[in-house]
């Protein structure tokens, strides 16, 4: 394994899962811009190798199986994987537009190498139950979306949880590139609605990936509203046959993590509570609505029943790297938060913003 970005993310989860996982991984090298920051993360983590450029490092370890792109901006850094070869596990989101997604999806096909994208939160315990209880509901009619984070979207739990070393020797500071991408595409937008735009990209696309596992097909009509600021975001999905889903996001002074979908239908309504994904070993939890049938002589209903499932203690992140292992060792397996799917995300998160678009 390569590892390409040496932040945050990298040092706090996916290297010492990599780490820990050291029966089925070999970390042999890892990049970053900032060179001083790359060795110092791999003299921590006792991995062999440094650099401060990808291609310098895909050309100096040609026998890397995988990369693992932990940059801020992954589009160029994956293709660059997927031309040398490579299977790829990415953060999220995949890319920023539906070009450039494409261009990931078709680059993958045409080299036959698997690209997974991490969201995590799919390789949950609690979350996969939940997706397993919703799919047991005879007929849906109305769904929820519900993420309300504390400051600076729940990373403010970041610096309680570990220490993160960052790059001391000046790297050349450089406009950020993905902006620029989505505007060319997207099409001309005031700057709150840009940032609606990269929060949608940023922390909401985990809820739309868990939301479109449960519901896949394709919403009819979109109504959506943001905030004058454009950091807060409501939308309205309504689908063909009636089912509806209202989507909350939102950042508040509180430091609490609210995120959940739930789930109401004609037999049975469910509730899928997704913990906070930087606490380790910390289990996502399920509850279950029902009535129960009449029993007894002269009943006419019978009891009205809630369960609570709790999710094992196993880590998301963990899981799913054991996950990536799986798809890159038996070729029948593909990933379960494939290339293909983060694609049909973007359209979903694309076709949002556009409605919000429309109503500031």
């Amino acid at each position: 394994m390569g590892v390409v970005g040496c932040g945050m993310i990298a040092q706090l989860v996916h290297l010492p899962y990599l780490a820990a996982l050291s029966d089925r991984f070999d970390v042999v090298a890892v990049c970053d811009r900032s060179f001083e920051l790359a060795r110092s993360v791999a003299e921590r983590f006792r991995v062999p190798a440094a650099y401060a450029d990808l291609e310098d490092m895909l050309a100096k370890t040609p026998d890397l199986d995988a990369v693992v792109v932990l940059t801020l901006d992954h589009v160029q850094p994956v293709l660059a994987a997927l031309e040398r070869g490579k299977h790829v596990f990415t953060e999220k989101p995949l890319g920023y537009t539906l070009a450039e997604t494409e261009r990931v999806v078709g680059a993958a096909a045409r080299t036959g190498r698997k690209v997974m994208v991490g969201y995590m939160k799919r390789y949950d315990s609690g979350v996969r139950r939940g997706l397993e209880e919703i799919a047991r509901i005879a007929r849906p009619v109305m769904a929820r979306v519900h993420l309300v984070v504390g400051p600076d979207y729940g990373n403010w739990i970041i610096p309680e949880l570990g220490t993160v070393t960052r790059a001391q020797d000046p790297v050349p500071a450089r406009p950020d590139p993905r902006r620029g991408r989505v505007l060319d595409e997207f099409g001309e937008a005031s700057p709150e609605l840009l940032e609606t735009y990269m929060d949608m990209f940023g922390v909401w696309s985990h809820d739309i990936n868990v939301y479109r596992a449960a519901f896949p097909a394709e919403p009819a009509s979109i109504k959506a509203h943001r905030s004058p600021d454009g950091r807060t975001l409501t939308a309205t999905l309504q689908y063909a046959d009636g089912f509806q889903c209202v989507f909350q996001g939102a950042s508040t002074s509180v430091h609490r993590f609210e995120e959940s979908l739930t789930v109401w239908g004609k037999d049975r309504t469910v509730t899928l509570d997704i913990s906070n994904p930087f606490l380790p070993n910390t289990p996502s939890t399920v509850r279950i609505w029902r009535d129960e049938p009449p029993t007894g002589p002269g009943s006419s209903r019978g009891a009205a029943s809630e369960q609570t499932v709790t999710g094992s203690h196993e880590e998301a992140f963990k899981a799913q790297l054991a996950h990536f292992h799986e798809c890159v060792t038996t070729p029948s397996t593909p990933p379960l938060t494939s290339a293909d799917e983060a694609l049909q995300d973007t359209r979903l998160m694309i076709d949002i913003v556009r409605a919000a678009a429309e109503r500031p």
